[in-house]
């Protein structure tokens, strides 16, 4: 394919856009160079082209649901923490809020700290399988499907500890994936599948590293963004009850809330490109 074609010209300008999609240039070459015996290279441009829809669609969706004001009630239930004494932990272990966290997830947790312990949830498990299915090859199986799932959670880990790996260490997110994902789905497989399997392995490779990027650098931004507005202990609250499963999720990466705190109110985009968002998005959560 020529290099001045429509499919290369909109993947560079996705790159522009965001970080995360690296992703998307660097398979549609690698295919190229693997020649037409590991997979069809219309069929993987079809893909592709599918899979920036999506993300443009899910970048939507996460952005207004992380940066949605608070509804009545929640601002109720924010003023009664705020009157809470103790830790953080200790506030979200109180039973207005694990009432509230019990509405919100459907299911009952002892205390914060145990909510946190079982992350990922099986529920979170569950909600992340259907929104990956949506993009994932018809063709995956469940177990191709279930991996997909586990690595999401692995990568989103990766991703909220090294913020910077995608700019600084591109090499060890590529020896993550190759170790994490790659390999283990390429042993399922004999080796007569294995040449025909390597187009599919880059779809579903592609679909929970991009996304796992993408709401990470979403939430992170939301959260950075009523810390700033509020304050500490009223932003982590807000976060809290905003969203609480990612919240919990992304608490569960850290040793304590203070490690937390540090990475919510730490940037993670050039000063260039928050601004723009921080523009973009106004006072959507105040």
């Amino acid at each position: 394919m020529e290099r001045n074609s429509p499919i290369i010209k909109r993947q560079q300008r996705l790159m522009k856009r965001n970080f995360f999609s690296w992703y998307l240039l660097l398979s549609y070459f690698v295919l190229l160079s693997c020649g037409p015996g590991f997979a069809s290279q219309k069929e993987m441009a079809k893909f592709m082209e599918e899979f920036a829809v999506y993300k443009q669609k899910q970048e939507e969706a996460v952005t207004k649901l992380a940066y949605a004001p608070l509804s009545e009630d929640a601002q109720k239930l924010l003023m009664q923490l705020l009157d809470e004494k103790g830790s953080l932990d200790a506030i979200l272990s109180s039973q207005l809020y694990l009432d509230y966290l019990k509405a919100e997830v459907g299911k009952a947790y002892e205390d914060f700290p145990t909510y946190i312990v079982k992350m990922p949830t099986p529920e979170l498990k569950s909600t992340t399988m259907l929104a990956l299915k949506e993009i994932l090859p018809p063709k995956a199986t469940p177990q191709e499907i279930q991996h997909c799932v586990n690595f999401y959670f692995k990568v989103r880990k990766l991703f909220a500890k090294e913020p910077d790996i995608v700019n600084k260490n591109i090499e060890k997110l590529t020896a993550f994936q190759l170790k994490h994902f790659n390999e283990p789905l390429m042993e399922q497989y004999s080796k007569d599948e294995l040449l025909s399997k390597i187009g599919l392995i880059m779809q579903l490779g592609m679909v929970p590293t991009v996304i796992a990027g993408l709401e990470t650098q979403v939430y992170h931004d939301a959260w950075h963004k009523r810390l700033e507005m509020h304050g500490s202990r009223e932003g982590l609250l807000q976060c809290a009850i905003a969203t609480p499963g990612e919240f919990a999720l992304t608490r569960s990466f850290f040793k304590n809330t203070d490690a937390l705190e540090k990475w919510i109110l730490s940037p993670l985009k050039s000063s260039e490109t928050k601004k723009k968002t921080e523009n973009k998005n106004g006072e959507k959560s105040q």
